[in-house]
């Protein structure tokens, strides 16, 4: 058996060795070629917040127009994957300027920039208010969760540690669920706890089949 495992790591090393310069290959040409990046977190981020957003405040009665403002500005300060040190009031800045050069109404603008300093954070110990700001925060950590979460998440992961093996992907993905589980416990809105729930049983039950496939259980 020690004999197979020696040879097993060397014929892995082989591959590896005779594939990584062709995978490397792959990828940088593609985004050589292409104006677009191959993959733009933030922007789908955005656009999947906006559209949950706007379905929660539908279904509560805020206020549609601070929601969808508030949604697609709301990561204006931080445009990569990376954080940034207070992203919500840098953003709330930024945001302020960019709706004052669109004329946006003064009131309009506070609304929005309130609820943009208020979305930062991944749990909550009391809700936040008024009701745009719970709407945005609720869309916000809802992304985070579901099969959305785990496309970004997996899509990502190429990027953030190349080389990483399924095996440690699984890891990874199975060590969040108890902080997914606070994730959704926090929301501020019932459709929001509602739709977390929902996501956060697709995060888990994708995470739990992939470990018992890894294992061949």
């Amino acid at each position: 058996m020690q004999k197979m495992d020696n040879l097993e790591s060397r014929l892995e090393e082989i591959v590896r060795t005779s594939t990584e310069e062709a995978a490397i290959n792959e990828w940088s040409t593609i985004q050589a070629k292409s104006e677009l990046a191959v993959y733009n977190y933030r922007l789908d981020h955005v656009q999947q917040v906006v559209a949950v957003a706007k379905h929660i405040a539908q279904e509560i009665g805020a206020d549609m127009e601070v929601v969808i403002i508030a949604s697609w500005l709301h990561d204006i300060a931080k445009p990569g994957m990376g954080g940034v040190k207070d992203h919500g009031g840098i953003g709330a800045k930024i945001a302020s300027e960019i709706l004052t050069d669109l004329a946006i109404e003064e009131e309009v603008i506070e609304r929005v920039c309130d609820a943009i300093e208020k979305h930062v954070g991944l749990t909550l110990n009391e809700p936040v208010q008024p009701l745009e700001a719970q709407v945005l925060w609720d869309a916000d950590k809802i992304v985070k969760l579901g099969a959305v979460a785990l496309v970004q998440y997996l899509t990502d992961r190429v990027r953030i540690h190349p080389g990483e093996l399924m095996s440690q992907i699984s890891k990874e993905l199975n060590e969040f669920i108890p902080l997914g589980e606070k994730i959704a416990e926090s929301m501020n809105t019932e459709p929001g706890r509602m739709i977390a729930k929902k996501r956060l049983e697709t995060f888990r039950q994708f995470a739990e089949t992939l470990q018992k496939e890894i294992r061949l259980e």
